[in-house]
């Protein structure tokens, strides 16, 4: 993407120029629909004075106007390595003051430049409108070895600067489609889209809140240059369509950089690719943030205060476990700890935690990963998933010989993460004397209160007619005094049931969930999706339903 892809040109604007005599209503119709050059096109026709251009897109944007005199003579510091972008997008930073960009524009509706510098700067980006022929005359005198475009394509390789895919360059209307459907998905807080094969179409689905909804599709011969875009765009092998590749990019949506993970997966019609849109800030929110009650938050916490022991998180794919391990080890991250975290994949990058891909055609699993990690004096391991025997031997061993080891197991409660370990061939005493503690969690969807406020004839466009926006945590925690007298060599069979009635406080997943219900943040019909039946609270404290 580069200027020709901008915002779209919107008519009200064009007719300002209309009004003032520089376009006929033709030229604005033509203008209106064209998909290239975007408002800088009437400059570059001899359609428009660039003074005339600048005084009305500076009304229409409400964008003061800049002059000569007021354009720098120096770079802004931490602009230089931006140089690239800022010269083929007409762009020249004059000062950040309080969090705000003051940002000189030959074209104010470039809003793929005000989101990419507000990102990669984090700061509020304020457009400002100058003359175009003396911006380009500031940005070759502030940036003198500032790359410029290529003499034959007109393009600057933006990925060397920002870190992006290459093909933002590119003027194709495909590609322009294909990012505004990312950015759309992550403007509905989208978790992954899906592009399948479907009757010689590519259909695409976005995954908001846990369920899937279709929303558009490619068809014929645009299916196959949308695989081969998205590949390109995470540096895989185009030409490779029988084996299944992972790969990551980032890109800037909602003035903020996004970070995708991509996942192809060959068909017998066509391949399969999966994206996950992953947000660094959920890695910073607190238990409470989450949706955790205070008394499991602060369990929690003093569960991973003791600096050794086994915890463990558990529930299905998608019920929000790596969002908590990430929770827990952003609390443990300190300069005197030293954090390694196997996972498969690392979905977020995280400053001064040890990360480590799991990668099983190069000899890396869980088990051959944690014998390493055990010689490199760890205080903190994180083991992103507990799947075998050798896993879960080496993961307790781990956690008796001084460490605190962080897992993840797919059980559905957290009494049968116990009854699990014992199946994997834990021997009864090493489970007692080294799980600390133990939580089960499932995500469920959170009433929109616009459509509680709003007339129920009325669409709701927070929500999109859903009924449910954002989501939040359900939980039961099984803390070490439920393993006392529980897991022991007298007990030939660890009886989940006994396991239940010790959770925090006597409460279940359905007893949270009821009190959800109670409280209007959900609803029962949301509920019965995610455990499978109406939850009503226990009728004694301390029984599970």
């Amino acid at each position: 993407m580069n200027q020709s892809e901008s915002t779209p040109i919107t008519v009200d604007v064009l007719q300002r120029f209309v009004d003032q005599g520089y376009l006929s209503g033709k030229q604005r119709d033509q203008l209106a629909s064209s998909t290239r050059g975007g408002l800088r096109s009437m400059i570059d026709n001899g359609l428009v004075p660039e003074r005339a251009f600048a005084e009305i897109l500076s009304a229409a944007y409400q964008a003061p106007q800049i002059t000569r005199q007021q354009l720098p003579t120096l770079a802004l510091p931490g602009t230089q390595g931006l140089s690239g972008f800022l010269i083929q997008h007409e762009a020249l930073p004059i000062s950040l003051l309080n969090g705000v960009l003051s940002l000189a524009m030959s074209d104010p509706s470039d809003e793929f430049t005000l989101q990419v510098l507000g990102s990669k700067l984090k700061c509020l980006v304020e457009p400002h409108v100058a003359l175009r022929s003396e911006l380009l005359e500031a940005l070759a005198r502030v940036y003198p070895n500032g790359r410029s475009a290529d003499a034959k394509t007109g393009k600057v390789d933006l990925a060397d600067d920002l870190d992006l895919p290459d093909d933002l360059n590119s003027d194709s209307v495909l590609v322009r489609d294909l990012h505004r459907l990312i950015q759309r998905a992550v403007s509905s807080n989208a978790s992954d889209i899906h592009f399948e094969p479907v009757e010689s179409n590519l259909r695409v689905r976005f995954r908001i809140h846990g369920l899937l909804r279709d929303i558009d599709r490619f068809s014929g011969q645009q299916a196959d240059q949308v695989v081969a875009r998205l590949k390109l765009m995470s540096k895989l092998d185009v030409t490779e369509r029988r084996q299944a590749q992972n790969g990551r990019f980032k890109f800037p949506a909602d003035g903020r950089m996004i970070d995708l993970r991509v996942s192809t997966l060959p068909l017998h019609d066509g391949e399969s690719i999966v994206l996950r849109l992953l947000e660094f800030g959920l890695s910073q929110l607190s238990l409470q943030e989450l949706g955790f009650s205070q008394d499991i938050a602060d369990s929690m916490q003093q569960a991973i205060s003791s600096q050794q022991g086994l915890v463990l998180i558990t529930g299905p794919t998608g019920s929000g476990k790596s969002t908590t391990l990430y929770a827990l080890l952003n609390q443990l991250n300190r300069p005197e700890l030293k954090l390694i975290s196997i996972e498969d994949p690392v979905e977020l990058n995280i400053a001064g935690i040890n990360q480590i891909q799991v990668d099983e055609d190069h000899g890396i699993s869980f088990a051959s990963a944690l014998k390493t990690v055990l010689r490199q004096d760890p205080d903190v391991i994180m083991v992103g998933e507990i799947r075998d025997a050798e896993t879960a031997q080496l993961a307790a061993q781990a956690a008796l010989t001084g460490h605190l080891v962080l897992a993840t197991l797919h059980t559905p409660s957290a009494a049968s993460a116990i009854t699990r370990l014992i199946n994997l061939g834990l021997p009864e005493y090493l489970v007692s004397s080294t799980v600390k503690a133990v939580l089960a969690q499932r995500l469920l969807r959170r009433v929109c209160r616009d459509c509680q406020r709003a007339d129920s004839s009325e669409a709701c466009s927070n929500c999109a007619g859903l009924k449910y926006s954002g989501r939040t945590t359900i939980a039961e925690y099984l803390p070490p005094s439920a393993l006392v007298g529980q897991v022991s060599e007298q007990v030939g069979q660890v009886s989940e049931q006994s396991m239940a009635t010790k959770l925090l406080n006597g409460i279940s997943l359905h007893d949270d969930a009821a009190r959800l219900i109670a409280s209007g943040e959900t609803d029962q019909a949301e509920v019965f999706r995610v455990l499978g039946f109406h939850a009503q609270p226990s009728t004694q404290p301390n029984e599970l339903v």
